[in-house]
């Protein structure tokens, strides 16, 4: 039994999305939760939000395995809506990623708005959200375990940006600009939506640069926890990193959203594997980065004119309208806000991080301890 004021993370093997094997997994998570029958059978509407950032094919490790959304769906009885808003074309990402099978998809930019007002918040005082977030009984946070260009980590407070809707994302990055003041925007968004169930798809990662062209990484297994800052912490440390240098984690104990910084893992502790994520190009302490100054800015987003057809969609997704067609995609990094989106949706891949002779250096020293 979970006592009262204990955050825990269950975490449970599955070696591969089977619809069998990941049904025992989900079933067993949600037992080890104390999610019992009385409990699931009180909510009416359940609000389902998995990591669907765009029209990426489910073996890519990019999107939420559908596999584990649709195990969920099957422990509920209430009325369940899967809603997301990809920065590309949300509609196109369902059905491209495996998910147009699926009853009750919700469009976050397609659906009815409400104003939110939080004078508590650091960054969004004021903004929209979608409707169904507050209408539902339960929010259950299904991300993916990625590496983050920008946050360092892509689990379960960062898959709640995606409950924003549309070109918003766009309008709130440039409000945001740098690692740390986005954060504290996540942080905001994470107090707003507050799920009450997440459930972190590990069954294959990605590392090195993600969220969307990274290298996959086997980690066969499933973690869910009912606080996400908890979930995000075991995630963090599984992946060999340290929470408090992932700035919305360190945020969101500062704001007391995590009762404590302890984490008490139950389920098949054993199966955890002893792990290493190779970190983003991008990625470096803050210490590091004011002590570097104008070296780390000399880190260029550049095309791999071999991947890319032109297609534009950079261009027309950059929060700061860095980007031109010439006829390749052209930067100009006056403007240039560094949120990388232009890395993340690119549906080629054609787009990455350039290392600096700095950056590979340190990565030459890491690999040797290995």
């Amino acid at each position: 039994m979970i006592k009262k004021g204990v955050e825990k993370v269950a975490v449970v093997k599955c070696k591969s999305y089977s619809q069998k094997q990941v049904d025992k997994a989900i079933r067993k998570i949600l037992k080890l939760l104390d999610f019992d029958e009385k409990e699931k059978s009180k909510y009416k509407k359940i609000l389902i939000k998995p990591n669907v950032v765009g029209a990426y094919k489910d073996n890519l490790a990019i999107v939420t395995h559908p596999s584990i959304v649709r195990s969920i769906i099957k422990q509920f009885k209430g009325e369940i809506f899967v809603g997301e808003s990809s920065f590309m074309d949300t509609e196109k990402a369902f059905k491209g990623s495996g998910y147009s099978g699926f009853a009750n998809l919700v469009v976050f930019e397609k659906s009815n708005l409400i104003k939110i007002k939080d004078k508590n918040a650091k960054v969004l005082r004021d903004f929209y959200f979608p409707k169904i977030i507050k209408q539902a009984d339960l929010v259950v946070n299904v991300p993916k375990l990625k590496t983050h260009s920008l946050t360092m980590l892509s689990g379960a407070i960062k898959n709640l940006y995606g409950c924003i809707p549309g070109g918003m994302k766009q309008v709130l990055h440039k409000k945001a600009i740098g690692d740390k003041k986005f954060s504290s925007l996540l942080v905001d968004i994470y107090r707003n939506v507050n799920p009450g169930l997440n459930i972190m798809d590990c069954v294959v990662a990605m590392e090195g640069n993600g969220p969307t062209s990274g290298k996959l990484k086997k980690v066969g297994l499933i973690m869910a926890s009912r606080n996400a800052v908890a979930l995000d912490i075991a995630a963090a440390k599984i992946m060999g990193f340290k929470p408090r240098r992932i700035l919305f984690v360190k945020e969101a104990i500062k704001r007391k959203l995590y009762p404590s910084y302890e984490i008490e893992v139950i389920g098949d502790v054993k199966e955890i594997p002893n792990l290493r994520f190779e970190k983003p190009a991008s990625w470096m302490k803050e210490s590091v980065k004011i002590f570097l100054g104008k070296l780390i800015k000399g880190n260029k987003i550049v095309v791999d004119k071999e991947k890319c057809v032109k297609c534009a969609t950079c261009a027309k997704k950059c929060p700061g309208k860095a980007i031109t067609l010439n006829p390749y995609p052209e930067i100009n990094r006056k403007k240039c806000i560094r949120c990388f989106c232009c890395i993340e949706i690119c549906p080629e891949h054609a787009m990455h991080l350039k290392e600096t002779k700095f950056r590979k250096f340190v990565r030459k020293i890491r690999d040797r301890r290995k």
